[in-house]
């Protein structure tokens, strides 16, 4: 796109909110800093390329994203390095991997640069509010929704994408309990599981609820035909680990999320020098791997959760214990290492960085 003009707002001082004052009780998506990135679809291209202060959006109540689901939204994360520089982690995979939502919601694509370009120059802006403690992030939540008024059943012919910033901490507890759900599923083969697209995330709710009234703190699903093999908890991928040869649900099926982060676990495990095996795992071979102890740890991954260890699956009315609920040696290793690449810590060999301000 050729002489990208994005305006920004001027914000007087005094309408500036005051930072938080401690890094300990930000939690995740709590704060929000004080300007959003907007952009309008109309007639056919994108425009009104904003920076302005964060407020409510006014919407029609006929606006199709109420009545018909057009909603996707991203999740990624910027890095405060220890000299004070901001890193993203691997953006424009972010911003194909939102195209591929937009393609399958009949929204329309934007293009990377609008996005990039009104990421960047927003967390310029507000690259203050970037908490300066490891382990904490500014988490980014680009977003698009249909905003044309209309009742018929039909894609609308307006959008509105918007990116609004965080300071957060991580999203889950450092080990997780989860629920493997039986009777319910997250996703079906030819439906939208593997879009960021909001029915998908409130269709899960109800489990969530059921999972977390029981104590646990994360859903994992099964496949909606079989309900016999893994797929994915909510909000991040998972991994299994039998005799140090690491197993994932693979991409070939779209009920799963195409994770940017266990995209990148897979690149750094296999650097390491361990097997990765992308391939269906079925939920007894995990229930037997852990009785017989050959499977000695998992772990979740995802822009929010990062690298989460699992310390116990709730199924068939028991809990099952991994690795005495203690975080597993790959998992340690592959934290450290990702971590010590997103804040600079040492040199990135991907190329996955890329540098802001």
């Amino acid at each position: 796109m050729q002489n990208l003009q994005i305006s920004v707002e001027n914000i007087p001082d005094s309408e500036l909110k005051p930072k938080y004052k401690s890094e300990d009780n930000i939690g995740f998506g709590q704060i929000k800093t004080d300007r959003m990135f907007t952009a309008s679809y109309k007639e056919g291209s994108w425009q009104d390329l904003t920076i302005s202060k964060y407020a409510p959006i006014i919407l029609d109540p006929t606006a199709v994203c109420f009545h018909y689901g057009q909603t996707i939204f991203e999740g990624q994360k910027a890095f405060r390095t220890q000299d004070g520089h901001i890193n993203l982690f691997r953006p424009e995979e972010n911003a194909a991997r939102f195209n591929l939502s937009a393609k399958r919601m009949m929204m329309p694509e934007i293009d990377p640069e609008i996005y990039l370009s009104g990421l960047k120059k927003l967390l310029i802006l507000e690259k203050d509010w970037a908490p300066k403690s490891e382990g904490s992030t500014i988490y980014i939540r680009p977003a698009m929704i249909g905003t044309e008024p209309s009742i018929g059943l039909r894609a609308s012919n307006e959008y509105l994408f918007f990116i609004i910033l965080f300071p957060s901490k991580s999203y889950f507890p450092e080990i997780l309990k989860i629920y493997v759900s039986e009777q319910y599923i997250r996703a079906a083969p030819g439906g939208m599981g593997s879009a960021k697209t909001g029915g998908n995330y409130g269709g899960s709710l109800f489990v969530g609820q059921k999972a977390k009234d029981k104590g646990y703190d994360a859903v994992l699903w099964l496949d909606a035909i079989h309900r016999r093999y893994v797929e994915e908890v909510g909000a991040m991928n998972i991994f299994f680990v039998f005799n140090e040869e690491i197993y994932t649900t693979p991409l070939e099926s779209d009920t799963i999320v195409h994770g940017i982060t266990r995209d990148s676990a897979i690149k750094i495990f296999r650097d390491f020098g361990y097997t990765v095996r992308e391939e269906a795992l079925p939920i007894d071979k995990i229930i037997r791997g852990l009785k017989e102890g050959t499977l000695t740890e998992s772990f979740g991954t995802g822009t929010a959760a990062s690298i989460v260890p699992v310390g116990s699956l709730y199924y068939q009315e028991a809990d099952h214990i991994i690795n005495n609920f203690q975080i597993g040696t790959l998992t340690k290793k592959l934290t450290e290492r990702l971590l010590d690449i997103q804040y600079g810590n040492i040199e990135d060999p991907y190329g996955w960085i890329v540098r802001v301000v």
